[in-house]
């Protein structure tokens, strides 16, 4: 099964708890002043909003793992629905109220651009 990128064993299942793909995704990267900025979009292209991550939470951790472990090329790299739904659900349950507004934007359909900086 993977996770947030990561793969774990089959005998762990579909129930991979959230403490070992938090280990996983903290383990090597440094996340710590660095600013992660989503644009979210449309299929078509449309720009609709960009956010910015708070520092500190899960959900920054991950959005910088998946930026420098992405083999996307550019400045800004898209993250896939399944990716963005993973870090969301991990962020719901591990940053609370800090990423609640996030998280219910990350659970829609559009499209999202990574930028780390």
């Amino acid at each position: 099964m993977f996770i947030c990128g990561y793969h774990f064993p089959a005998e762990m299942g579909n129930d991979v708890s959230f403490d070992k793909v938090i280990e996983k995704v903290e383990d090597g990267i440094e996340s710590k002043g660095k600013t992660v900025t989503l644009t979210s979009e449309t299929r078509e292209g449309t720009i609709l909003e960009e956010l910015v991550v708070p520092e500190g939470t899960f959900a920054h951790t991950a959005f910088v793992d998946y930026y420098e472990n992405s083999e996307i090329e550019g400045e800004t790299k898209m993250v896939y629905y399944t990716n963005k739904y993973q870090i969301s659900e991990i962020s719901k349950s591990v940053d609370k109220e800090i990423t609640k507004e996030l998280c219910k934007k990350l659970d829609d359909m559009n499209l999202y651009r990574v930028k780390v900086a």
